[in-house]
């Protein structure tokens, strides 16, 4: 899902990004936000779908999701608040539980393999519960600066993971490399003003469910939600192609140019530095 909205965004394609859209609210698999997060509580919390296999896994849902939900954001799509912003409590959840704190569970159960056998996973995972990955600096970002909502366990989470890194930061395996780790350096903002939550895009899902809702890019024509502002019923920018950048954000994009080639020569020097404390 999140290549597929990527490439929407890059190669301008409306029908690819809505798709992805379509997928989040209707689709069928995990990436559907009713099925990666199945279990609201009262509590604030919100079960994330990989809790019972491990920590690791749902840790790379969370950054799976927030990428998926920046990256509409900035379409003008508000995909973070969705039902009653959903997401946010399943960032708390796994926060939560990942701090050494208990939470609620319940069993999560689905079809297996070929022959679609039942399994159940009864408890929540300890497998890598405790690990870090740098995932949280974006959604707390969002939900914390950008729109004032509470956020205890992604903050405490936050300040205990320090600055991100990239990979090699994160352990020797995949999932050290999951992300960039530029999340520190993009999304450490002051806080917004009342009049700059307001004016955010609203979450609004798109037209009634259909069938087929996993189809190719082309397929979908319903909208990819009506927001506030200069956004379409598309989806996408009214005024702009989705992947445009005119004369008036060269600077920023110079800008943005220049901060990630020193944001990679601190990490290649911090790299250095580690390797030289490890041969002594």
């Amino acid at each position: 899902m999140a290549s597929i909205m990527a490439i929407g965004i890059l190669c301008d394609d409306r029908a690819k990004f809505n798709e992805t859209v379509d997928y989040f609210y209707y689709g069928a698999g995990n990436g559907a936000l009713d099925k990666a997060i199945p279990h609201v509580y009262e509590n604030d919390l919100a079960q994330w779908q990989e809790s019972g296999r491990d920590q690791g896994h749902s840790l790379l849902g969370i950054g799976l999701m927030g990428t998926i939900c920046e990256m509409a954001w900035n379409q003008g799509v508000d995909l973070y608040g969705a039902e009653d912003s959903k997401f946010r409590k399943a960032c708390e959840y796994v926060a939560r539980y990942n701090l050494g704190y208990e939470v609620p569970y319940t069993t999560y159960t689905w079809t297996n393999g070929v022959h679609c056998l039942n399994t159940e996973q009864t408890v929540i995972s300890e497998g890598g519960r405790g690990g870090g990955r740098p995932v949280w600096a974006r959604v707390y970002n969002h939900y914390a600066n950008r729109r004032g909502m509470a956020m205890p366990n992604t903050r405490e989470m936050v300040a205990r993971s320090g600055p991100e890194g990239g990979g090699g930061d994160y352990g020797p395996n995949s999932g050290g490399f999951d992300e960039l780790g530029f999340g520190t350096l993009a999304y450490t903002r002051d806080k917004a003003t009342a009049a700059e939550a307001a004016a955010s895009p609203s979450p609004s899902k798109p037209a009634a469910a259909r069938s087929g809702t996993s189809g190719t890019s082309g397929s979908s024509k319903s909208s990819a939600g009506q927001s506030s502002g200069d956004v379409s019923a598309q989806g996408g920018k009214s005024d702009k192609d989705l992947a445009a950048t005119g004369a008036s954000d060269l600077a920023l994009w110079t800008a943005a140019t220049g901060v990630t080639t020193v944001a990679g020569g601190l990490l290649l020097l911090r790299r250095r530095g580690q390797a030289r404390r490890d041969a002594e």
